[in-house]
C-alpha cells in the first residue's frame, strides 16, 4: 500500500512539473473513439453475428446430447448390457464433441477470439496511426489515453477525443 501511494506520488509530481518543463500534453478517450467509429461498429456486428452463429450450433449439439440421454435412460431397462455399453460410449464420445467443440470456436483460444484479432487489429492500428499524426502535427510530446482511467483530472482543452474521430470518418470516407 505504502509503495503504491509513493508511485501516485511520483506520478502526480511528474503531471505537475511537465508543463515547467515545456511539455504538451493531451487525453483522448479510445473507448468513446470505438463506439463512435463506423468501422469499428461494424467490425462488432460482424463478430456479433460469428458468435451468434457459434452458440447456436453449440446450442444445437447440447440439445441433441440432452435429446440421446433422455433416449438413453427411456430404454435403459430394455437394452442389453452391451447395447447399454455401446450407448454410454456414445454418450461419452458426444460429450467429448461438444467440449471439443466449445473450446475450439467459443473458447479463449478459439476461432472467435481469433477472429476478433484478426479484425479488431487493423482498427486498432489506425486509430493509433491517427493519434500518432494528431501528435505529431499538434507536436504534443504526450498524449494519454482517458478510457484506461490514467487521468485524475485535466482541462478539457487537453482532450483531442472527437479531432480522432473526425479524422478516422474523414478517412472511412475516402474508401
Amino acid at each position: 500500500m505504502k509503495s503504491l501511494r509513493i508511485i501516485f506520488l511520483s506520478i502526480l509530481l511528474l503531471f505537475i512539473a511537465l508543463p515547467a518543463f515545456g511539455q504538451k500534453f493531451a487525453y483522448v478517450h479510445s473507448q468513446k473513439v470505438l463506439s463512435e467509429y463506423q468501422e469499428y461498429k461494424d467490425v462488432q456486428n460482424k463478430l456479433a453475428e460469428i458468435q451468434s452463429k457459434y452458440q447456436a450450433e453449440y446450442d444445437q449439439l447440447v440439445q441433441d446430447y440432452q435429446k440421446q440421454l433422455q433416449e438413453i435412460e427411456s430404454q435403459s431397462l430394455l437394452l442389453s448390457p452391451e447395447k447399454k455399453q455401446e450407448k454410454e460410449k456414445m454418450k461419452q464420445a458426444k460429450g467429448m464433441e461438444i467440449e471439443k467443440y466449445k473450446y475450439e470456436k467459443l473458447g479463449p483460444q478459439g476461432e472467435y477470439y481469433r477472429k476478433q484479432a484478426e479484425f479488431g487489429q487493423p482498427i486498432l492500428d489506425k486509430v493509433n496511426e491517427v493519434i500518432k499524426k494528431i501528435g505529431e502535427a499538434e507536436e504534443y510530446d504526450f498524449i494519454f489515453d482517458g478510457a484506461a482511467g490514467a487521468i485524475v483530472f485535466s482541462k478539457p482543452a487537453y482532450d483531442i477525443t472527437q479531432q480522432v474521430i473526425d479524422e478516422l470518418n474523414k478517412n472511412s470516407g475516402k474508401k
